[in-house]
């Protein structure tokens, strides 16, 4: 141990003494690890973050399999192929030989919805779920109670919120159970909040609260105006989205297969008779895995990005390998006087990697405070609002990476340590030290390469500015500046605020406020 500390405390000495090359290799190493830290999240986040939840792998999304959508002559969501109506789910429901539990959900709205807590009216991500939403996922609760089936069956007025959203609009006060929230002008008591880091799920939105099942008019699915054939219960009203955890043993195949028959009797339901050579009842099961949508979507593109910062890192690494090189050859007078006086290879190699290691750390530390602000950056601008931020498998991807560098830093310049002759300690010159033929050789090599990829990097880069500047510079068939587009969210609809709205009272107004609009 007290070698270890003589080590580190041999290596921050010989840091301290050339500060430029620190300073250098530190910020180096910090761009090229924090690139592919940022870049990692994203991929983990799209591709392979499971739910916060027990048993995620039995997790499944319900989808409607072989490229169809809903029924015809069926009530569209604009997500026909993983939209469903109650009775679909009550009957799929029923077969609990194949389900441990099937969840129901759909959102208030289009976006976020109208939301009211006391004088304070605002805008908040909200669902309505089945009973089972939080037991059937194991969401954890960590104060109140979550939704049970009654709830669901009397359509109660309660809500849950998000550990999140409690603390956001509530500063986390301990008096919120029991408090009520307004929906669209309808009270609902809070009666639970979740457990941090469950946010829904809905891939890439942040749900800040859930209520269950409504069959107000004035909270239908979707936001969208209720009618004879659009309202909750209604068997033309495709509106719900379902996830399910399958029972142990039961493959996705197998339970595609056993549900064909009650996926197209209940299909039936409110519609007829349905030709099968126009529309099959067939179900698919995805794996809560990513971001539903996204994942196969982005797939390639995400692969390609990870594989051009890992170039950036294997610039990084190049560059600051070299930089350990050449300050290496300028301490081959104390690795021979080291080797002089009786120090083995294994005592070197031991200091140069403890080198290796606090370049690594301090870059390590860098890079991951450079990836929260970039992944940060990346939600805001792609309008994602939860799944970005790195998690556990991104530290350890980090850690991973930062050791194998480590590894490389303190095996790369070994070879010109352990070369370094005895005799030269001997001698007033450095003659017998100088660099031979082939190291020139391969240095060059090695800098050709360099040059090579940072080239390929280049062009790649230009290539995807060219193509952000062409979305930017589109042009749109009118004239963009100085136009601003936005909306009004009554809180209670069907009264006077929306009339003032049909009727023409709001443009007016806004017409009158000349020093505001052309």
């Amino acid at each position: 141990m007290s070698g270890l500390v003589q080590d580190v405390r041999y290596a921050l000495r010989q840091l301290r003494k050339s500060p430029a090359f620190t300073a250098v290799a530190v910020i180096t190493l910090a761009l090229g690890i924090g690139a592919n830290t940022a870049v990692f999240s994203v991929m983990n986040a799209v591709l392979l973050r499971s739910l916060p939840v027990r048993d995620p792998q039995n997790l499944y999304y319900v989808q409607i399999g072989d490229g169809e959508n809903q029924p015809p002559s069926t009530s569209s969501t604009g997500n026909g192929n993983t939209s469903f109506s109650e009775p679909v789910f009550e009957a799929l429901r029923e077969r609990s030989d194949v389900f441990a539990e099937l969840i129901a959900y759909a959102p208030l709205a289009v976006g976020k919805v109208a939301v009211r807590y006391g004088d304070s009216p605002e805008e908040a991500e909200g669902e309505e779920v089945s009973g089972s939403f939080f037991s059937g996922l194991t969401a954890q609760i960590v104060r109140g109670r979550g939704f049970t089936l009654q709830d669901e069956r009397q359509h109660a007025p309660v809500a849950v919120i998000s550990d999140s959203y409690w603390n956001q609009r509530f500063a986390r006060s301990r008096s919120v159970l029991g408090s009520t929230i307004f929906v669209k002008s309808f009270p609902f008591t809070i009666i639970g909040i979740s457990a941090p880091g469950f946010h829904g799920v809905e891939p890439g939105v942040s749900t800040d609260f859930w209520v269950p099942l409504q069959n107000r008019q004035e909270l239908n699915a979707w936001g969208e105006p209720a009618t004879f054939d659009n309202v909750f219960g209604a068997p033309k009203w495709w509106c719900l989205q379902m996830m399910a955890r399958l029972r142990e043993g039961i493959s996705p195949a197998r339970a595609e297969g056993a549900l064909e028959s009650t996926f197209g009797e209940a299909a039936k339901i409110g519609v007829g008779n349905i030709d099968r050579k126009k529309w099959k009842p067939v179900l698919d099961f995805d794996p809560a895995k990513g971001m539903q949508g996204y994942n196969q979507q982005y797939r390639d593109q995400v692969h390609i990005l990870i594989a051009l910062v890992l170039l950036v890192l294997l610039i990084a690494c190049t560059n600051v390998s070299l930089l350990l090189m050449a300050r290496n050859e300028a301490r081959q007078r104390e690795f021979s006087l080291k080797m002089a006086i009786g120090a083995d290879s294994l005592h070197v190699f031991r200091q140069l990697l403890t080198e290796s290691c606090l370049l690594v750390a301090a870059g390590a530390v860098c890079g991951w405070i450079f990836a929260i602000f970039a992944t940060r950056a990346l939600a805001a601008w792609s309008q994602i609002e939860s799944g970005l931020d790195p998690d556990r498998s991104v530290l350890w991807f980090t850690l991973a990476v930062s050791t194998l560098i480590a590894l490389a830093f303190g095996l790369a310049p070994l070879w010109s340590a352990l070369r370094a002759p005895i005799s030269g300690v001997l001698k007033a010159t450095n003659s017998g030290l100088t660099t031979g033929h082939k190291r020139r050789i391969g240095g060059r090599v090695l800098m050709s390469s360099q040059v090579a990829i940072c080239l390929l990097l280049l062009v790649a880069a230009s290539l995807l500015l060219r193509t952000l500047r062409k979305y930017q510079t589109q042009d749109l068939g009118m004239k963009t500046a100085g136009l601003l587009v936005f909306g009004v969210t009554p809180q209670r609809p069907h009264t006077e605020q929306e009339a003032f709205g049909a009727q023409g009272g709001l443009i007016p107004a806004l017409r009158r406020s000349g020093g505001l609009f052309f």
